[in-house]
């Protein structure tokens, strides 16, 4: 195994990091898909108010 500085390997973790965010955002689909996932596994309860629900959070 190679030796790497801390630096190093936190640089491509946060590089890493930052592209797979970008290509989240801006990949509808994808969005979609996780965001169904997440509904599905209950991170996300429903509280009832139907405002919550339909927000879309658009640039």
């Amino acid at each position: 195994m190679f030796s790497q500085s801390l630096t190093a390997q936190l640089t491509r973790m946060v590089l890493l990091l930052g592209i797979t965010l970008v290509a989240v955002h801006h990949c509808e689909p994808l969005l979609e898909l996780l965001a169904q996932q997440a509904v599905d596994m209950g991170c996300h309860q429903n509280s009832g108010s139907e405002e919550h629900s339909s927000h879309l959070h658009h640039h």
